[in-house]
């Protein structure tokens, strides 16, 4: 798969990418990529990094959340990298949607064939520290309560920088401010003239399949982390 022929969503965390990414691959019957099934995977491809070399706790309850952004922003960085790695070796077509929070508009534009493949969710920052706050407590923290609150600040701040790239690179963004099924058709209008334009056809249900062994894989992986933090006290990784 060419990355020049992905459509790509991008915003941060609760803002609705996944769902919407979700339904309009599924409307158009696309590929979807979706980053953060791939977060363990990629983690023995990424490379060493201040941020590999903490703990959670130095991470999320330690740190004030501008340096979170700062690490957020380099670590999304050599991600991108082997996003666009993992999208070549995908089926030639259909097409695919790609969406996550780590897609800011620098990185997309140096790879895009048309601004019209790229689409930024802007939501309601108050409304989406709500939804991040009530997550709960972050797991494998000494703190979990106030790693929460670090992250969700954090997240405010990269909710922040997509709107401000966005704007400056000119490409289209969405108010996330209406019911889901809205913002679906929102994103439809808004893509289908160039979704038109991709390749079409494919093996769906090989795709579909392949989505979900991807997605059983980074299940089994995270539980794997969890249980040996848990049992370290707080891991690096």
């Amino acid at each position: 798969m060419d990355p020049a022929h992905a459509v790509w969503i991008g915003g941060p965390q609760a803002s609705g990418k996944s769902s919407i990414a979700r339904a309009l691959a599924e409307r158009f019957e696309l590929q979807l990529y979706v980053v953060d099934h791939r977060v363990w995977v990629h983690e023995p491809r990424m490379p060493e990094t201040e941020f590999a070399s903490l703990t959670m706790d130095e991470r999320w309850v330690h740190a004030e959340p501008e340096r979170m952004l700062e690490w957020f922003v380099a670590h999304s960085r050599h991600r991108f990298r082997l996003i666009l790695e993992d999208l070549r070796g995908l089926p030639d077509a259909p097409a695919v949607i790609v969406e996550g929070p780590q897609l800011f508009p620098r990185f997309v534009s140096a790879v895009i064939g048309s601004p019209e493949q790229a689409l930024f969710l802007r939501p309601d920052l108050e409304g989406m520290r709500e939804r991040l706050l009530a997550r709960g407590p972050m797991e494998a923290t000494s703190d979990g309560v106030r790693a929460r609150e670090n992250a969700t600040a954090r997240d405010v701040l990269i909710a922040r920088l997509f709107e401000r790239e966005a704007r400056e690179l000119r490409f289209s963004t969405v108010a996330v401010d209406a019911p889901l099924e809205v913002m679906i058709e929102r994103a439809v209008a808004m893509l289908a003239p160039v979704v038109e334009r991709l390749p079409r056809g494919g093996d769906l249900v090989a795709v579909r399949q392949y989505e979900e062994e991807v997605l059983q894989t980074q299940v089994r992986l995270y539980e794997d982390w969890l249980e040996a933090a848990s049992a370290a006290g707080g891991m690096s990784r």
